[in-house]
Parts: structure tokens; sequence; C-alpha cells
């Protein structure tokens, strides 16, 4: 079966959202503590949240956490509460594919709110500050927000150290040692793929040895930890053979060459900085081209002169493979 992992691309071609380092710029000023955006996303919020633990006598991190959560919303997301708001929006066009489940690092509910407008999030397990069983359902989708959702602040994954946290949880999990009838001591992950046991209930992350996974609008930082540990264990298992994965993982690459957003004073065609703009994020795309086929996973580059184009040709191909 198919399995979506959406990121916040998605949020962005509809407005939906801010960048993410146009929301940590906002909370530092918030709170009155610099900025530092050269740094990677995890470092940048480390920094911002320690200026502020060190700085402001009584500021806890739920409360740092918290202004994060209010602000991921933009007042275009807050006014679609109907049906026919959310009618062709990409998310909704997102959730109506045939798939098993919904993997997403948002921490919003706007995937959840294309299928049911008026979505509530629903608390179905005691998890609340790691994110590897928890779910929400709607429209009889299941939607796993993998780096925490907004509904639970200290679920929110933001700094290394609940990076770090996750991945030893998954690492725990993928290779736990089990018992397996006539083989002695093997492990879960091996059991599984090898039908001596069931897939746990409700925990996405044996999805990427055993579903066919579609990544969509998710740049893959190297923040997320637990996603490249995931890709990089599997891809050593295929080398070695020593589990039967048949899966296949695609990443769909949205990169426009629009570069305007960066950069307003810029419209000419030919100019300079621009063009150095796109030569350096051409440069970027076929470095990552080339370290997720090094990780057995495929890499499309989804057609179009813009973001709104590339999406429609991504929901395209995604309507042809997903099953």
């Amino acid at each position: 079966m198919s399995v979506l992992l959406l990121g916040n691309g998605i949020n962005l071609n509809e407005g939906f959202t801010k960048k993410w380092e146009t929301l940590l710029a906002d909370v530092a000023e918030n709170f009155g503590c610099a900025f530092e955006s050269s740094l990677s996303n995890a470092l940048t919020y480390e920094m911002v949240e320690s200026q502020i633990l060190k700085t402001q006598d009584g500021k806890t991190v739920h409360e740092i956490r918290r202004k994060i959560a209010e602000g991921l919303e933009t007042k275009k997301l807050k006014d679609m509460k109907t049906a026919a708001d959310w009618k062709d929006t990409l998310h909704a066009r997102l959730t109506a594919l045939p798939v098993k489940a919904i993997l997403t690092t948002n921490y919003d509910y706007a995937l959840e709110r294309s299928l049911e407008p008026r979505f509530r999030p629903r608390y179905n397990t005691r998890e609340t500050t790691y994110s590897l069983y928890r779910y929400q359902e709607a429209g009889k989708r299941r939607i796993y927000h993998v780096h925490g959702e907004s509904g639970y602040p200290s679920s929110i994954c933001l700094g290394y150290g609940q990076y770090a946290g996750t991945l030893q949880r998954i690492r725990e999990q993928i290779v736990r040692s089990t018992k397996s009838e006539g083989e002695g001591h093997s492990y879960l992950l091996a059991d599984v793929l090898k039908k001596l046991t069931k897939q746990p209930e409700n925990d996405w992350i044996f999805d990427f040895f055993l579903e066919n996974v579609y990544i969509l609008g998710l740049s893959l930082d190297v923040s997320e930890l637990e996603l490249w540990w995931l890709l990089s264990y599997r891809s050593s298992q295929l080398i070695s053979k020593r589990l039967p994965i048949t899966n296949r993982i695609v990443y769909l690459d949205t990169g426009s060459d629009e570069v305007e957003d960066a950069m307003p004073d810029c419209k000419q065609p030919d100019c300079a900085y621009k063009q150095q703009a796109l030569a350096v994020k051409k440069v970027a795309r076929a470095r990552k081209k080339a370290l997720l086929e090094a990780f057995h996973v495929e890499y499309y580059m989804c057609r179009g002169s813009g973001f709104p184009e590339q999406y429609e040709d991504a929901l395209s191909w995604l309507k042809k493979n997903c099953k």
C-alpha cells in the first residue's frame, strides 16, 4: 500500500503558514532576543530558547512552544471554515488519494481540516512528548504528526534534544530484541518483515520498510535526524540483503526556480544576484538527489515553472502511483 509523507511546502503553497525562519524570528522578537538565521533549523531554535531562558526569569520551554503553536496559522487558514473553502486546495486533493496513512512533519491541523473543516484534535494516547504512536483521525483518514502537533505543545519537535530523543526511541523500536520461533533471538523489524509477527499497531516507523512512501513538500533538513536515520538504516539493510525489503520510497522535489520571495528587489530576468541564487539552488538540488539515490530513495523532479505548477505535476504523478 501507499503512505504519504508531507512537509510544510504544501502549507506554504496554499499560504496557510509562515516560513519557519519567519515564525521563529517573530518568536525571538516577541521575547526580545537575537535571531540567527544562518544555523540549521534545530540550532536556530536552540539558540532562541537558550537566550530566553537565560535572560528572562520565570519563562519556561512550554511557554515558548505554546507561543510557536499560536503563531503557526495564518489568517487565511483560520478563515477556512467550510467544505467549500477546502474543495480545491492541495490538502483536500492529497487527502483524497487512496493511501493507508498520511505522515506529516507539520504541526498544524490543515490536513485534518481539509477532511473535516470543524476538526478538533482527539486524545487517543498518553504520549505527549514524543510522537511515535499518537495520531489523529478525520474523514476516515489516519494522520500521524511525526514531529508533534500544536494541540500538544510539548510534543513539537524543535531542538536537537527532542530530535535525538525521538531517534533513540525509533531505533529502540526497530532493533528491539524478540525471540522468533525456531530462530532464536531476532529484531522486531526482522520478524515483521518475515511475517513472524504483526506490525505494531499505530506505529508509523515500520511503514518506511513495509509500504511505498511518497515524500512531498519536505525539504529534509539536516536537523531531521530520525527521518535520515530511517532512510540510512533501510539502505544499509538493502545493501547487505539481510532483510527482505521490497517497498519503494520516492522523493518528489518541488524545488521551484522562483527566488523572488527571498530577493524582492531583484525582478529583472538577467539580475546577477538572481542568477547566482538559481545556480546555488541547482547545485544544492543535485547534491540532494545524489544523497537520496545513494540511500535507495527514488528521485522525481516535478515539472513546472513555479510551485503551483510543480504541485499539480506531483498530484498527477501520485494519482498514477498511489495504490
